[in-house]
């Protein structure tokens, strides 16, 4: 018996010192003290200020400046490192994406078309969704397709998703994120039938003959998108490592989810606790998950303060331009998607649900981030916090219009104003490589010649006294920060336009987009966004330095090392 009592013990002794050192590899420590020397540092502090060394003490920056300034340090036996010239940035902050959603490719079809994918007519898509089907997937489910870089110009339908199987569930999911195409079997499984009624802000798509084609649109869509996310734990892991892998080799240290649900939020905080994640990680509770919280129905993970922050509140007031669900003030350039002349979109909440929600969150003294593409939206949007702050006046929520792409001049005052008069501090967050994605498209096709210059207006914002951050929505597009960096200061099209020229902006401008202003949309920035005393060591070295290279460069440099709190993530190989 004793010898039973002693293997037990044993055993449980291994279990627990594999746990710890799984633990420890997950969780790895960054030196006592580290001195960076040699480097060009670009802080982006308040007075944009360059520096020669750094010290850090344990995962913060204790001192910024030039060789003397870390000497004592390198005295006192620090690990010293010679970054032989090379640039180091603030670590790059996703000021709205849908962490680790770029992952899905791990196991969802790739539909991408040039120039992130090569599939360009509808008979490649179909390839592709087939070989999921002889792999055995169940539900096939494909990512990123795009109707308007079809060689037929159109959705697939759901009889031609039906030639690929009648009998598995077939999901295809557009770019935009917004709307995708079931066949047979996947409406079948989702209870739709010729009877089912359309929700509000959202569209079951019919034929010529009115039956269903399989298109769904924004509210009978997205709930669908959010369903197929809920994946098992084993491709939940697939996932979230080839997310946390990609934005790594990136430079990016902070990284987000923009639509969470609470088994999301629940899932993320888990990742991070136990090391999956090495970035921080914020999430912002979609709607639904928002609005069940404040019913008293649902309690959320809180934050930690330090890692995982639970951040703003997310509405979806419209959709996407490219999709024809951005809600426009004047018609669309073109009518697609079988819509008549005068054809201006819609929104996905109404203008008085919205401003009731809304008041509900901002009242509640939280902050929200809303989705609104289309200027009608946006003059919605911007009632609605009008209206939320002369019921409840707060100060500082930083409430974030989220793509903002067809913003008006007068919108951009408007806000502006908003923010003199009650210091509640709203600003645009921009979906940046919309002009390189869709420039070209825009022009001819969804906004037309003259709206299309102005879609994600930097230059002007600044001009009206806003702060702006910039984003990816990834996987909406793939995570490239140098093409972040880039789209800003270039406005070029994928086509070789250049869009709007009058609002670009300079590279250190682009920079505080990717950092220091996104960490202030978030509340991050006192601990995160910058080079300076006091925050966290999250850093991004880089081959060349973006403030001396050519602009036209600026996408040719390499992320060389990515650190969080003193800690490489990444290393170039």
């Amino acid at each position: 018996m004793k010898a039973l009592y002693n293997l037990v013990l044993i055993s449980l002794a291994v279990v627990a010192i594999g746990l710890w050192l799984a633990w420890k590899n997950l969780n790895p420590q960054p030196p006592t003290t580290q001195v960076w020397i040699n480097g060009e540092f670009i802080t982006a502090n308040e007075q944009n200020a360059t520096a020669s060394a750094i010290a850090i003490e344990e995962d913060t920056i204790v001192a910024v400046g030039d060789r003397s300034d870390v000497q004592q340090w390198v005295e006192a036996g620090a690990t010293t490192i010679d970054l032989k010239g090379r640039a180091v940035l603030p670590g790059f902050i996703e000021a709205h994406g849908h962490f680790p959603g770029v992952g899905l490719y791990a196991i969802f079809a790739d539909l991408n078309a040039p120039p992130i994918g090569n599939i360009t007519n509808i008979p490649d898509l179909l390839s592709q969704l087939a070989q999921q089907r002889d792999a055995g997937a169940n539900p096939i489910v494909g990512m990123g397709y795009d109707d308007s870089q079809m060689q037929e110009h159109r959705h697939p339908t759901r009889a031609e998703l039906d030639s690929v199987s009648t009998d598995t569930p077939i999901y295809i999911i557009h770019i935009s994120g917004h709307m995708g195409v079931l066949n047979s079997a996947a409406l079948a499984a989702e209870g739709i039938d010729e009877s089912t009624p359309e929700p509000a802000g959202g569209e079951i798509k019919r034929d010529d003959n009115a039956e269903l084609n399989g298109l769904l649109t924004e509210t009978a869509f997205i709930p669908l998108f959010l369903k197929l996310t809920q994946l098992s734990s084993i491709d939940q892991l697939r996932v979230t490592l080839d997310g946390v892998k990609k934005y790594a080799a990136q430079g990016y240290t902070t990284v987000q989810n923009g639509l969470a649900n609470r088994n999301h939020i629940r899932g993320l905080r888990l990742a991070k606790k136990i090391g999956v994640v090495p970035q921080r990680v914020v999430v912002w509770p979609n709607q639904e998950t928002t609005l069940k919280q404040l019913d008293g129905d649902i309690e959320l993970p809180a934050s930690d303060g330090k890692h995982f922050f639970v951040g703003a509140r997310k509405f979806q007031a419209d959709g996407s331009i490219q999709g024809y669900t951005g809600h426009l003030s004047q018609p669309y350039h073109i009518a697609g998607h079988g819509h008549a002349s005068g054809y201006r979109g819609f929104a996905a909440i109404n203008a008085a649900t919205l401003s009731q929600q809304v008041s509900r969150v901002h009242c509640a003294g939280q902050q929200t981030a809303i989705h609104g593409n289309g200027d009608a939206t946006i003059d919605n949007i911007l009632t609605a916090w009008e209206q939320a702050q002369s019921q409840c006046p707060q100060k500082d929520l930083r409430h974030i219009l989220i793509h903002a792409q067809t913003i008006r001049s007068d919108q951009l005052l408007r806000m502006a104003a908003l923010n003199s008069s009650s210091g509640l501090n709203v600003s645009p967050s921009y979906h940046i490589v919309h002009p390189y994605y869709w420039g070209d498209r825009h022009q001819r096709q969804f906004l037309g010649p003259d709206r299309a210059q102005r879609i994600s207006p930097t230059a002007e914002t600044l001009a009206s006294g806003l702060r702006f951050s910039t984003h990816l929505d990834a996987p909406v597009v793939p995570v490239d920060s140098t093409l972040r960096l880039w789209a800003p200061v270039s406005r070029n099209t994928h086509g070789g336009d250049t869009l709007g020229p009058e609002q670009t902006v300079d590279v250190m401008q682009s920079i505080r987009a990717m950092t220091i202003d996104a960490a202030w949309q978030m509340h991050l920035d006192a601990d995160v966004g910058s080079i300076e005393v006091g925050k966290y060591a999250d850093l991004v070295v880089l081959d060349k330095n973006p403030l001396t290279v050519p602009s036209n460069e600026l996408r040719s440099i390499q992320i060389m090392q990515t650190v969080v709190g003193g800690v490489p993530i990444y290393s170039r190989p």
